[in-house]
């Protein structure tokens, strides 16, 4: 059901975005239209980025046995939505962005943990969709490691659509572009090389195309960069 959801608005915010806009990428992300949109469509980026590192980091102490139980990870997780939400919700920032919350990207981020935390047959906590407790020293070790590349990656990813979006903003286009590809293929590639010698079960390939469709169908950029110039979307309807 919350994949449901998330694809539900997903779609919805990308047809929004569209009314009457100019996008950067071929996830649909919005050229943001004054100065005042951009600073904080730029600032709530970057505060996707730190989120996911955050979620990442209660997997990771779970798994390490630095959390007690599902419960601290649970509380672990409210601490780092709680904190997105209200470094978000700033004034003067478009009223789609308010679709993106931290329990939405909590969901994601949960999404990737069974790919990562694959080892083992003890599962990791309730609402980490299949992962399990490393089932010893070395593999945790190992896949945690790859957990932390895969917050690079995801921080990668953000920082290539923040790029597009600067570029587009200075050159003043008037017609969609796709401007990100190749810095997104070269965090894929250096991604694909992360070592998992001591974690056969990773599949890296895997893993980069699920953060793939995490700015794109499912948890899209255009979340983000979601201002229509000409307000179609308002407060979570459109007009």
């Amino acid at each position: 059901m919350r994949l449901i959801a998330a694809l539900v608005i997903g779609v919805s915010m990308l047809v929004a975005a569209r009314v009457g806009a100019v996008h950067f990428d071929e996830f649909g992300g919005v050229v943001p239209k004054d100065n005042k949109t951009a600073r904080c469509e730029f600032k709530a980026a970057g505060q996707v980025g730190k989120a996911i590192k955050g979620f990442t980091n209660c997997h990771i102490k779970l798994a390490l046995g630095k959390l007690a139980d599902d419960t601290a990870e649970d509380n672990c997780e409210k601490g780092v939505a709680d904190a997105y939400n209200k470094n978000v919700r700033g004034a003067g920032c478009p009223d789609c962005i308010g679709s993106t919350t931290g329990e939405t990207l909590e969901f994601i981020v949960d999404s990737q943990a069974g790919k990562v935390y694959c080892a083992g047959t003890t599962p990791l906590g309730a609402d980490d969709d299949g992962a399990r407790v490393p089932p010893d020293k070395a593999t945790g070790r190992c896949e945690t490691a790859v957990a932390r590349k895969v917050v690079k990656l995801s921080n990668a990813y953000i920082n290539c659509h923040v790029a597009a979006a600067r570029s587009a903003i200075k050159r003043k286009i008037t017609a969609d572009e796709d401007t990100d590809t190749a810095c997104e293929t070269a965090a894929r590639s250096s991604f694909r090389a992360t070592k998992t010698s001591g974690c056969s079960c990773i599949d890296l390939a895997d893993i980069a195309t699920s953060v793939d469709l995490q700015f794109g169908e499912i948890g899209g950029v255009e979340r983000i960069f979601c201002a229509s110039p000409s307000g179609a979307f308002v407060g979570g309807a459109f007009d």
